[in-house]
């Protein structure tokens, strides 16, 4: 089972490739096209800071072990 950040940067990627293909729909419309190209600009940044997160994690694990390592 995934973790929840790698669920959460596949649910980012997925709403990137959807905000893509409404740029190509959107052709001419340039409001439409503006739009769609913040929200994929937004759900680059979120999916980059779900994998940050996650990093994070496994860090603050490595800290942990280390403190209750038997001296």
């Amino acid at each position: 089972m995934a973790k929840p950040t790698e669920l959460a940067e596949d649910y980012f990627r997925r709403a990137q490739g959807a905000c893509t293909r409404g740029i190509l729909n959107a052709q001419k419309d340039l409001n439409a096209t503006d739009t769609f190209a913040a929200l994929s600009n937004m759900c680059e940044g979120l999916a980059n800071l779900a994998v940050g997160v996650r990093a994070t994690y496994l860090l603050v694990e490595e800290v942990q072990r280390k403190l209750n390592r038997p001296s």
